[in-house]
């Protein structure tokens, strides 16, 4: 093999993983999004919850339940 069919090889090689790089950086991307997406429905519920919860303290001192 010569000098210029090993950098020619290489070459190849770089680009497949500049490529797989940029995949990576995109479904990293998108697996963020996701992530952020479930925190903020799990801060929902909570909050949901809550207020469910405050309600139902509120009305049984309200009405004097046990």
């Amino acid at each position: 093999m010569t000098i210029l069919e090993k950098l020619a090889s290489m070459e190849t090689k770089l680009d497949r993983i500049q490529k797989d790089l940029e995949t990576n950086k995109k479904d990293i991307e998108d697996l963020k999004k996701k992530m952020n997406m479930g925190a903020g429905g799990i801060k929902a519920i909570a909050i949901f919850g809550g207020i469910i919860i405050a309600i139902t303290v509120f009305v049984t001192k309200l009405l004097g339940l046990k």
